[in-house]
């Protein structure tokens, strides 16, 4: 029972995060711009993921807790390229006359 709760809790987790990442995602693609996105911030949270899903492989290496933990990497990840690309080849700036 515990294992079911726990799989459920990180389930709504990761969905979660997929609702909050898909917004970023899609304002990245279709602005081409990522001035205001802290790399950062997106570089820990990416490196976060990475350990979460070290540690889930060490210590529950069930293959739904490995898939939300990819997923939620995976999205991560994105977000991160997504923001170095946009950042380094993104719209260019309007020059005003």
């Amino acid at each position: 029972m515990r294992e079911i709760i726990a799989f459920g809790l990180l389930s709504v987790v990761t969905v979660l995060e997929l609702f909050a990442y898909l917004p970023q995602i899609v304002q990245l693609i279709k602005t081409k711009s990522a001035d205001d996105l802290s790399l950062a911030s997106w570089f820990t949270w990416l490196f976060s993921d990475v350990c979460y899903l070290i540690y889930v492989l060490m210590e529950s290496p069930e293959f739904g807790v490995v898939f939300l933990a990819t997923l939620s990497l995976s999205l991560v990840l994105l977000v991160y390229v997504l923001t170095i690309y946009y950042q380094r080849h993104g719209k260019k700036k309007k020059h005003r006359r």
